[in-house]
């Protein structure tokens, strides 16, 4: 399924990109062939996801995680990204100590599937890397969860290892057939290729970590291995007493619904271009609290701005929808949370289009506007984004609310500084932030604000945003 929406995704971007070509700015840049993803969605099918954030600093830091509420195997989950910060955070300060001009960055992002409504696989997949280090450090590691026993399997609870002849055989010719390029590394292949197992609904994946097995540049590769195909050599079922299942269809997408392909916001109803206005932005969802920040939007009649990560989209369209039907404002904030000026051009370029491309597949709504990761950004960036044809936007008041994770302070922070024009940085991913907009919205309103949208606010102070231009409110 995931190879068909990327192959679906691939072609859209290539549609826009002719589009653009034929009615655009010659000096633009063209987005497409662009960086090739390693996993072009990520999966959230078991628990609530949880974060590890430093968003200033010479070291910066974004670690996702999932808690499905089994004290041991939450705690097990939640130590090792710990123990990942915690390594990560005594290099880099080792580093910093001879060099105050280090920067680092740790991202670790994960995928995790839920069988049978009773096991669970997560994958997680990152990188660190900081600016005495040619090559990134990648990580990896897989769980597999028994949520009614609240334990951890180990992989010998999932593969019979003495068929491992038998299961590598498969892989290889899995390998072979959908990537090629491998072909010329497949012949030492031993049990260490089984290290990562993660299960899914209706195949066992494995995942080659990054530079492990295959070199480094062709990535991390994920094979799915039917249960069928596995046959004995697959002993959770019948460990647990519980038949092979039948293969069962992954879900499909909702169907997409039919929207106009542009916005134009600058004055919808309600609107006065000549009373006080403010922007509240929401960074790094979409996630489980975003709708709870819909409701109050819709409840008191605003409107406000989500940026929103690609590689999320997949796994909440609904509320991606449900945002734009509501007359919010959705656009991207990169694909993975990464600093953009530490990748390459091509790189930056993925960031950046991917996620608006996939935006408008699934809303209708193309948007020329994007925030990037941390706030980080640098002439490399401002070029390249003016060369897409973005604007880049950024915040007058920062809430802090992913430090203070309290409702108070958020609340605070908010009213003693807003201001006619203000753009306001919050987190959805936070239920403290979630929290804190039951009292923020109302008394917003009460003061005689208006909640727009970014393209409301800066259209009407600036008219037409300027490509590469970077906005931090309109005051």
């Amino acid at each position: 399924m995931k190879t068909t929406k990327a192959i679906l995704l691939l072609l859209i971007i290539m549609l826009l990109s002719l589009l653009a070509a034929c009615g655009g700015n010659s000096d633009q840049i063209d987005p497409a062939p662009v960086f090739v993803r390693e996993d072009y969605f990520v999966t959230s099918e078991f628990g609530e996801t949880h974060y590890i954030l430093v968003n200033e600093g010479p070291f910066r830091a974004y670690i996702r995680y999932p808690q499905g509420g089994g004290v041991n195997t939450d705690r097990a989950i939640a130590d090792w990204a710990d123990a990942a910060y915690e390594a990560a955070i005594a290099d880099f300060t080792q580093i910093f100590a001879e060099d105050e001009n280090a920067r680092g960055e740790l991202n670790i992002q994960f995928d995790s599937h839920m069988v049978r409504e009773r096991f669970a696989g997560v994958i997680k997949r990152g990188y660190f890397t900081h600016s005495h280090l040619d090559t990134p450090i990648y990580i990896a590691e897989t769980f597999n969860i028994d949520t009614a026993e609240d334990i951890l399997l180990a992989n010998e609870d999932i593969l019979d290892f003495g068929q491992s002849d038998f299961i590598l055989g498969l892989l290889r010719e899995k390998l072979s057939a959908t990537r090629p390029d491998a072909a010329p590394f497949l012949d030492d292949m031993d049990a260490s290729w089984l290290s990562y197992l993660a299960v899914s609904q209706d195949a066992l994946l494995i995942l080659l970590a990054r530079g492990e097995f295959l070199p480094t540049e062709m990535g991390s590769v994920t094979l799915a291995l039917p249960y069928e195909m596995l046959g004995t050599a697959f002993l959770l079922w019948d460990a647990y007493g519980s038949p092979h299942p039948e293969p069962t269809p992954s879900p499909t997408s909702p169907t997409e619904p039919t929207r106009p392909p542009q916005i134009t916001p600058i004055q919808p109803p309600g609107f006065d271009p000549d009373r006080p206005m403010v922007a509240l932005t929401f960074d790094d969802g979409p996630s489980r609290y975003t709708d709870d920040v819909l409701d109050l939007l819709e409840q008191h009649g605003g409107r406000a701005t989500f940026m929103v990560l690609g590689n999320l989209i997949d796994a909440r369209r609904d509320t991606v929808v449900r945002a734009v039907e509501l007359g919010n404002e959705v656009i991207g904030h990169s694909w993975d949370h990464r600093d953009l000026t530490k990748l390459s051009e091509q790189e930056v370029i993925s960031e950046i289009y991917d996620t608006s491309a996939l935006i408008a597949s699934v809303t209708g709504v193309s948007q020329s506007m994007f925030r990037p990761p941390y706030g980080a950004y640098n002439d490399k960036v401002k070029r390249i984004a003016a060369e897409l044809g973005y604007s880049i936007i950024y915040w007058s008041v920062d809430t802090l609310d992913w430090r203070h994770r309290d409702p108070d302070w958020v609340y605070n922070a908010i009213m003693n500084d807003v201001m006619d024009g203000s753009v306001i940085l919050l987190h959805d991913i936070h239920g403290t932030t979630a929290e804190a907009m039951i009292s923020v919205i109302p008394r917003l309103i009460e003061e005689g604000f208006q909640l727009v949208t970014i393209s409301e606010l800066l259209h009407h102070r600036y008219g037409d945003l300027e490509p590469g231009r970077v906005y931090y409110g309109a005051r």
